[in-house]
C-alpha cells in the first residue's frame, strides 16, 4: 500500500473492545490451570466468580467504558503508558532500554573485523565507521522526509491487511523525561527539527541533517554529513573543552536522574535547558565509539545494553530517547531502543530503513562496485576533521556543573556498573533449518512450534513449566500496542512433560505437540483481537484500587481490593520468568534483545526466516539462573528435537487432518 499515505487509515482502525467481564474471567480462569492443583483450582474459581458477579466488579466495568468514551485513543492509552513504563523507578539502561544488531556492511573491511573486531586501536575513530554513520544519518533524513510527507509504505500484516501505523508517529524528536514519581514524554514537531545529536567521547553535539535552501528544506548531502562527523571525532579526541559525562546521568534510577536534572536547570538555567532541549527535541542519536567491545554476541549485547565498554557502564549513550544508532570503530552497528513510547517492531522497521540504502563512498561510487580501495574503508590512524567551529551545521553542546552534579556522576556511576552486572546476553544463531525446512515436514503454524520449543527447553532446564509471555500485537486497533498470549496451558504442560517419557510414544507425544500449537493458535487470536485478560484485569486493579463507595451508614470509604486480586496465583501468573517476543525478519538484522528481571528468568526474542532462525536471549545473572548461552545450547536441542518429531510424523498426521475436513 506504498500509494496510500501513511497516516491516513488511522481513523478507520476500530477502537480497542472493552471485554466483556465474564470472558475475560473465563479465560484467566483457564490460564491458572497448569500451576494449580485440583483443589487451589476450585478455590480461585470461587474467588473469581465472587467478583465476576459482584457489584463491585460491575461498577469497575462501567467505570472502564466512561474512561474508553472520553479517550481519544483507547481506553488502554494511559493505564498502559504510566503502568508499565512512565511510573517505573528502575533504570532505563537493561530494564526498559532493548536493542538490535546489524548485519556487516557487504563491503566491510576485512581488516576491521579482525581479531573479534578488535583489531582497530582504541581510542580512535574509523573512517568506515564515520562513512558508515553519515550514510545512516542521510538515510535516517530520508527517513524523516517519508514520515513526514506520508509517503513511508503502510504495514502490511501477512502482506495482506494494514494495520495502525501511529506508532511510527512517536519515533522522531521523542523523549522520556524524567519526574519524580512518574516520567513523561515529550515531543517536538519533527516539522520543526533539523538536527539529529552525535555522541562522542561522552560529549554530546547536534548535527543538522536538514538546512534551507532558497526557501526549501533540503537533505545534507552524505559527503557534508561525513565531513561534519570527521569534526565532531576529531574535537571529541582532542578534548578541546570537554564537557562532564553528564549522558552517563540517564542511566540512573528515574527518581536519581529527575533530581540531578532538576539540579542542571537550576545551576544552568539557560545553558543547561537549552543542551538538554536540543537533546529531547532531536529527531534521534547516533552514538559514536572510539572502541570495539567485540563481535560475539555476549560482547556487543554488553555495548548494546550498557554504553562504551572502555569509557564505563552507561557511557556516551542518551537512555532517553526511542532510537539510538551504535557504531563502533570496527564499523559494526546496533541500536539501542527506549520502550515507553513505541514498540520493538516500528523501531525495527526504521533500522532496517537506515541499512538498506546503499552506502556510498566518498568518491560516488556506490556499493555495487569495489569501494574497499578508498582510504576511508581502511584501518588506517584516526580521522582529522576540520576545526568544529569551520563547520555551522555543528554545534558542541555544553554544560554547567557544580560539586552536587559531580557527586551525582559518581553515584550514577556505581549504580550503572550494579546494573551491568544483573544480566546476560547470547545470540543463538540457528542456521542447521529454517522456516523453509521446517514447512517441508509439517503443515503446523511456525509460530506457536517454535514456542514449544522454547517450553521445551524451559522445562528440561529446570524441570517445571512457568508462566511465559508471547507479545501480540494489537495493531489493528486504534493507537494499539500490545495484550498478553498466555503461552503456557495444559496442553503445552502435557507436552512438555511427555516428551523425554519412555513411557509415553513419540506418536502420542506428537499430537500432543499438535493440540498445543492449536491452543496457542486459540489464545494468539483471542489476545490480538483485543480480548487478552492481562491488559483488562490490570485495568480493573487499578480502578479498584482508588475505587470509592458507601458504607451502609452512607459513608464515603475506599473499595477494599477484591480477593481476587490478592490470591498468591494473581502475581504468580503474572510473574513472567519466561518472555518471548516473535519479530518480523530483517535480512539486515542479527538478533533482537530485552531483559527479565527474574531469577530463573529469561528474555527470547527470535526472527524466522526461510534459512536461519535467530534467537536474542537474555537471563538474569541469579541464583537457579543459567547464563543465556546455556540456554541457548538447550534450545538449539530442543528445536532439533521437535524438527525430528515433526519430520516423522507431521506430514502424515496433516494429511490425515486435512482428508478428515472433507
Amino acid at each position: 500500500m506504498s500509494n496510500i499515505p501513511t497516516f491516513s487509515l488511522e481513523d478507520t482502525y476500530p477502537r480497542l473492545p472493552v471485554p466483556p467481564l465474564q470472558q475475560t474471567c473465563s479465560l484467566y480462569l483457564h490460564s491458572l490451570l497448569p500451576f494449580q492443583t485440583p483443589k487451589e483450582h476450585e478455590k480461585s474459581k470461587a474467588v473469581v466468580h465472587d467478583f465476576m458477579n459482584s457489584t463491585l466488579a460491575k461498577s469497575l466495568q462501567e467505570r472502564l467504558i466512561d474512561i474508553d468514551r472520553r479517550s481519544p485513543g483507547n481506553w488502554l492509552d494511559d493505564f498502559w503508558l504510566k503502568k508499565a513504563y512512565l511510573e517505573t523507578r528502575a533504570p532505563l539502561m537493561v530494564n526498559s532500554n532493548w536493542f538490535t544488531a546489524a548485519q556487516d556492511d557487504p563491503h566491510h573491511p576485512k581488516e576491521l573485523l579482525a581479531d573479534n573486531a578488535k583489531a582497530f586501536p582504541e581510542n580512535k575513530f574509523s573512517y568506515f565507521q564515520i562513512r558508515r554513520a553519515a550514510t545512516l544519518a542521510y538515510n535516517g533524513a530520508c527517513f524523516t522526509e517519508e514520515i513526514l510527507n506520508q509517503t513511508f509504505r503502510v504495514y502490511m500484516f501477512r502482506g495482506r491487511f494494514p494495520v495502525g501505523m501511529y506508532q511510527y508517529s512517536r519515533l522522531l524528536c521523542m523523549s522520556r523525561v524524567p519526574h519524580t514519581g512518574c516520567d513523561e514524554l515529550v515531543q517536538q514537531d519533527a516539522k520543526k527539527v533539523h538536527h539529529i545529536v552525535v555522541l562522542a567521547c561522552d560529549q554530546v553535539y547536534t548535527l543538522n541533517v536538514f538546512e534551507w535552501v532558497d526557501e526549501k528544506k533540503q537533505r545534507i548531502s552524505i559527503d557534508r554529513l561525513e565531513k561534519a562527523l570527521l569534526a565532531i571525532s576529531s574535537h571529541a579526541s582532542s578534548k578541546v573543552n570537554e564537557q562532564k559525562p553528564v549522558p552517563l546521568l540517564t542511566s540512573w534510577d528515574r527518581e536519581n536522574w529527575a533530581v540531578a536534572r532538576n539540579h542542571l536547570l537550576a545551576v544552568g538555567p539557560v545553558g543547561n535547558r537549552k543542551s538538554l532541549s536540543a537533546i529531547e527535541d532531536a529527531l534521534f542519536v547516533i552514538s559514536l565509539d572510539n572502541y570495539s567491545n567485540g563481535a560475539d554476541s555476549p560482547s556487543y549485547g554488553e555495548t548494546g545494553y550498557c554504553g562504551q565498554q572502555n569509557l564505563g557502564q552507561g557511557h556516551n549513550r542518551w537512555f532517553d530517547k526511542p532510537a539510538t544508532v551504535i557504531l563502533e570503530n570496527s564499523g559494526k552497528v546496533m541500536l539501542m531502543g527506549e520502550h515507553s513510547p513505541l514498540d520493538a517492531l516500528p523501531v525495527d522497521d526504521f533500522f532496517t530503513y537506515l541499512l538498506r540504502k546503499p552506502m556510498v563512498s566518498a568518491s560516488g561510487i556506490d556499493d555495487g562496485e569495489n569501494i574497499s580501495q578508498f582510504a576511508w574503508l581502511t584501518d588506517a590512524p584516526a580521522p582529522k576533521g576540520a576545526p568544529l567551529e569551520s563547520i555551522p551545521i555543528i554545534e558542541h553542546l555544553t554544560w554547567t556543573t557544580d560539586e552536587k552534579v559531580d557527586a551525582c556522576l559518581k553515584q550514577a556511576q556505581l549504580a550503572a556498573d550494579a546494573t551491568f552486572t544483573q544480566f546476560n546476553y547470547y545470540n543463538l544463531w540457528f542456521d542447521d533449518f529454517g522456516n523453509e525446512d521446517v514447512r517441508r515436514v509439517t503443515k503446523l503454524a511456525l509460530d506457536p512450534l517454535y514456542q514449544m520449543a522454547i517450553q521445551l527447553t524451559y522445562y528440561r532446564t529446570h524441570s517445571t513449566i512457568t508462566p511465559t509471555y508471547e507479545t501480540a500485537q494489537t495493531r489493528s486497533f486504534r493507537h494499539g500496542r500490545t495484550e498478553t498470549i498466555r503461552v503456557c496451558s495444559m496442553k503445552t504442560k502435557q507436552f512438555v512433560e511427555s516428551f523425554d517419557d519412555p513411557e509415553i510414544s513419540e506418536k502420542e507425544t506428537y499430537d500432543l505437540l499438535v493440540a498445543s500449537v492449536e491452543e496457542h493458535k486459540k489464545y494468539t487470536m483471542i489476545a490480538s483481537t483485543g480480548r487478552g485478560c492481562d491488559r483488562h484485569l490490570m485495568a480493573l486493579r487499578l480502578l479498584n484500587l482508588e475505587h470509592r463507595v458507601r458504607d451502609d451508614s452512607g459513608k464515603l470509604i475506599s473499595a477494599p481490593l477484591h480477593p481476587m486480586f490478592t490470591d498468591p496465583i494473581f502475581a504468580k501468573s503474572q510473574t513472567f520468568r519466561l518472555a518471548t517476543s516473535g519479530l518480523e525478519d530483517g535480512e539486515e538484522l542479527v538478533g533482537n534483545a530485552f531483559y527479565v528481571p527474574f531469577e530463573r528468568g529469561y528474555g527470547v526474542t527470535y526472527m524466522s526466516s526461510p534459512k536461519v532462525l535467530k534467537f536474542g536471549i537474555t537471563s538474569s545473572n541469579t541464583k537457579n539462573t543459567l547464563p543465556a548461552r546455556y540456554f541457548g545450547d538447550a534450545l538449539a536441542r530442543a528445536l532439533h528435537d521437535v524438527f525430528s518429531l515433526c519430520k516423522q510424523f507431521g506430514l502424515n498426521a496433516s494429511e490425515q487432518r486435512d482428508k478428515s475436513h472433507l
